[in-house]
């Protein structure tokens, strides 16, 4: 066939079962579509795999066979990995085993045939799909905004199993293989090319030729695949003794911190240095008994668990009523609202950032900037989309006009009588009835709010984590007005922003902050008892904790954490009562980060000025200091915080328990290895967890008692 020819399959043959289509045209090329063209998304099944087993086999046997271009089901859609639903049903290392060899099986046949192979990639080309897309002799990638490559698997707890660990390695080299895997990366198209994972990105009209000139140039040549050589750092620090190094290197990060509790990236790395010191057979064996071991492992159980939950949680967004908002006025223009209003101009919308403090706005600015630039720097986006997003953040100090406006959102003091004050202001100066008005707040009542606002029913809680860019959960406050559309308009905003709502009653604290605050009071009273906050700190670092509770309070700030406490013992006196430690903080202005220190210095290297306060305060306190071991501490911050859980189930401030392991895993950082709160409560043992509350109310307080609930259910 000559380079002029289009590829329009001329009386195609169908050679399959339609799971996954495949026409060869009149001069023997062949195309095979990883789904029906109905199909959204597409996922290797076991019938699927099975499938393209078929097809390939098939092919094998065809002599008029020339070429092989696998392409997705539709525009968008490459292949999004194997079924979650597969990975969470095995249960043992051999089931484990067999499906990771017959899955790299059925790829191999890609480099079995004895025509060239090209994967024409458009949208998610990620774990199955990448890997299979590995085992083609080429790879040509379209710049729709969808596509996007990598081996994502050590984020559910397992190691690529089809070939891939092996295959990327040998490809881009060992130190570029562990920047991806390890880490799970996912590569837009252009940085993909710029390791070496595709050879070409073209425009998405432009695909299928493409990847059809390039099939044509392989068949003219004779070849079955491009020469390629490893080069510089990648070929010295994978086929020389300096590979040692980059394995010394690795091997050290995944030793400390969150990632030593995740055994899958370090099984990995083993993996991709088998790939330059063993033979590819057995490379591929390891491999396959490696992610038997960790498919059938607690860590993968539990991060696919939080898998479906976050699927669960992006389907709020797509309820009935749910509207997308299109411009918003943000009013407070701190870290949190900077924050937001940057988040919202990165995902599209038009924002405008009010505030009466210009420092604060040219800090909103400037903010900005320095994260498009970073993501210039990394070729994470083009220069014309940095400039576009920064022509989408307006910042004055004057609201200007609210017409057309659908969002208006407050992000100030938590202060109820402020709050009413401006949603009241942005009534009357003419926000459009429809528009959704909601509040950031982290505590106050959202039905109060909303009494003073015509159609209070649009008035919503819509609660970010500090920072909000960086934070992965929202928490949706439905007030005792919000209408189900409001709260749906929340949840799709929430997802359009790249994260995770859930919906939660208005109550206080509702539910992240509601937890929180036994763990983060009971942490203040251990350091009053004569405790250092480094060993509560650690304490629950080894647990699994993103940051100890000492650290925690520096980073949140003594100011904000007494106006919460003030809210919660108001509301729950029997069991939140704080100590004396967070208002002696604020008086000595030993506020944390944001003050120049706190409990530790701002670098967090030494003591801070609240080292003093904690002392008098021991003193004060007129009894005799004592250390508490690492299980009263563990049982001490996480045992309340399990019953607090409970206890808002049984309130119905959330609708189920997904929620609350959703909510504190993507709040609060509870471990998700452990599967969320109500994950470790059962592998704990909910009577251990009653007995051990009973104990500590009898010995040290009655706030430790557990609630009925929570008793109710060590019983069942």
């Amino acid at each position: 066939m000559n380079a002029t020819t289009t590829h329009e399959p001329k009386n195609p043959v169908p050679t399959t079962a339609p799971l996954v289509p495949c026409t060869i045209d009149a001069n023997g090329i062949a195309t095979v579509r990883l789904g029906r063209a109905d199909e959204s998304v597409v996922t290797f099944t076991r019938e699927r795999l099975l499938a393209l087993g078929e097809v390939l086999s098939s092919l094998r046997q065809n002599r008029a066979l020339r070429g092989v271009i696998i392409a997705g089901s539709a525009p968008g859609m490459f292949c999004a990995g194997a079924d979650i639903n597969l990975i969470h049903s095995i249960a043992s290392v051999e089931e484990g085993t067999a499906a990771a060899n017959t899955g790299r099986e059925v790829f191999q046949l890609c480099q079995q045939l004895p025509v060239p192979v090209v994967a024409a990639i458009e949208g998610p080309c990620v774990g199955g799909g990448c890997e299979l897309a590995l085992f083609c002799d080429l790879r040509v990638a379209s710049d729709h905004p969808a596509t996007q490559i990598g081996l994502p698997e050590t984020k559910l707890g397992i190691v690529p199993g089809f070939g891939g660990t092996q295959n990327m390695a040998r490809l881009i080299g060992l130190p570029n293989a562990l920047d991806m895997i390890l880490a799970g990366k996912l590569l837009k198209p252009v940085p993909a090319k710029k390791k070496g994972l595709v050879d070409r990105v073209v425009p998405s009209d432009k695909l299928l030729s493409t990847a059809l000139a390039e099939l044509q140039k392989l068949i003219q040549q004779g070849k079955k695949a491009p020469k390629r050589k490893l080069r510089g750092a990648a070929f010295w620090f994978s086929k020389t003794p300096l590979r040692a190094i980059a394995a010394r290197a690795a091997r050290k990060a995944l030793s400390d911190g969150p990632a030593k509790f995740y055994p899958a990236p370090r099984l990995a790395l083993e993996l991709c240095l088998q790939a330059f010191t063993q033979p590819v057979a057995q490379g591929f064996a390891a491999e396959a008994r490696a992610l038997g071991e960790m498919i059938a492992s607690p860590v993968s159980k539990a991060l696919t668990h939080l898998f479906f939950l976050t699927e669960r949680s992006k389907r709020l967004g797509k309820q009935p009523g749910a509207a997308d908002l299109s411009r918003g006025l943000i009013v407070g223009g701190g870290v949190m609202g900077a924050g937001i209003a940057s988040l919202l101009a990165q995902k599209g919308l038009r924002v405008r950032l009010c505030d009466l403090n210009g420092e604060a706005l040219a800090k909103a600015k400037a903010r900005l900037q320095d994260d498009l630039t970073k993501r210039l720097k990394r070729r994470h986006m083009e220069r014309h989309e940095a400039q576009a997003v920064q022509d989408r953040l307006a910042v004055s100090s004057d609201w200007g006009s609210l017409v057309g406006v659908d969002l208006f959102l407050e992000a100030v003091v938590e202060d109820l009588a402020v709050k009413r004050k401006l949603m009241s202001e942005a009534v009357a100066r003419g926000l459009p009835a429809d528009a959704i008005i909601a509040t950031n707040t982290s505590s106050l009542p959202v039905f109060a709010m909303a009494e003073t606002v015509p159609n209070p029913e649009r008035v919503v809680g819509i609660h970010f984590f500090n920072p909000p860019e960086k934070m992965p959960l929202i928490e949706v406050i439905r007030g005792k007005h919000t209408s189900d559309a409001a709260v749906a308009t929340a949840c799709r905003l929430a997802v359009r922003l790249g994260k995770f709502p859930i919906v939660v009653q208005d109550t206080p604290g509702f539910l992240v902050n509601r937890c929180l605050a036994p763990y983060l009071n009971e942490a203040s009273r251990l350091l009053l008892e004569g405790n250092e906050p480094e060993f509560i700190d650690r304490v629950m670092l080894d647990f699994g904790m993103p940051m100890g509770p000492c650290r925690l309070l520096d980073e949140v700030g003594f100011d904000v954490a007494t106006k919460v406490s003030e809210v919660m013992s108001k509301a729950f006196a029997s069991r939140m009562q704080p100590t004396p430690l967070f208002a002696a903080m604020v008086e000595k202005k030993a506020l944390g980060k944001k003050s120049g220190g706190g409990i530790y210095a701002v670098r967090g290297n030494r003591p801070g000025p609240g080292v003093q306060v904690i002392e008098r305060l021991r003193k004060e306190r007129g009894m005799p200091t004592r250390q508490a071991s690492r299980s009263e501490v563990l049982q001490r911050l996480i045992y309340p915080m399990i019953d607090e859980a409970y206890r808002c189930l049984d309130e119905k401030i959330v609708a189920a328990e997904q929620d609350l392991d959703l909510g504190l895993v993507m709040g609060i950082g509870f471990p998700p290895f452990l599967g969320g709160v109500t994950g470790f409560a059962q592998r704990e043992g909910l009577k251990t967890i009653v007995l051990a509350l009973d104990e500590l109310a009898r010995k040290t307080d009655p706030r430790f008692q557990p609630s009925d609930g929570l008793r109710r259910r060590s019983l069942a």
